[in-house]
């Protein structure tokens, strides 16, 4: 009777804990958006407006920007996307290339099985891709009404 207690014990012990590691992490770790998280290496441009929105937002509250410097560092931000358009739209056949490339080596060391769970994936991430496309298009018109200086396909953050 008292092996049975002690186990209970133990079993009770190691769920408060795993309960309690898994509060504390949904409530103090960062929180990073979905549409933000990085699961392959992407072109860097043009990343949305709300993205740039959300910077500048975190810059003006951590910061307390004023009028005229929230209006510099939205220039800023605009002229930088222009810069790194131009260095990005040279180089983005070859990056694509190399991606390309190495999801073909590495399907060529994984098994039958393997290999379809990897396209299934991609499959995934490319159903939930058109679909973020989708509504990004259909909300087109309303960005373009919030944008400044900013075109689809010259805004940065």
């Amino acid at each position: 009777m008292n092996r049975w207690r002690v186990i209970l014990a133990v079993v009770v012990i190691f769920l408060a804990g795993a309960g309690t590691g898994g509060a504390l992490v949904r409530t103090f770790a960062p929180k990073v958006k979905m549409e933000y998280r990085r699961t392959h290496v992407s072109p860097p441009l043009p990343v949305g407006h709300e993205r740039r929105q959300e910077y500048i937002a975190k810059l003006d509250r951590e910061l307390q920007l004023t009028a005229e410097q929230r209006t510099k560092v939205e220039e800023i931000l605009a002229a930088s996307q222009k810069r790194m358009k131009e260095i990005w739209e040279p180089m983005e056949p070859q990056v694509k290339e190399e991606y390309r490339r190495s999801r073909r080596e590495i399907s060529e060391v994984l098994t039958p099985e393997q290999q379809a769970k990897m396209k299934s994936w991609r499959k995934d991430r490319g159903d939930k891709k058109n679909e973020d496309e989708k509504n990004e298009k259909s909300s087109t018109a309303e960005k373009a009404e919030t944008q400044r200086k900013c075109s689809k396909d010259s805004c940065c953050f």
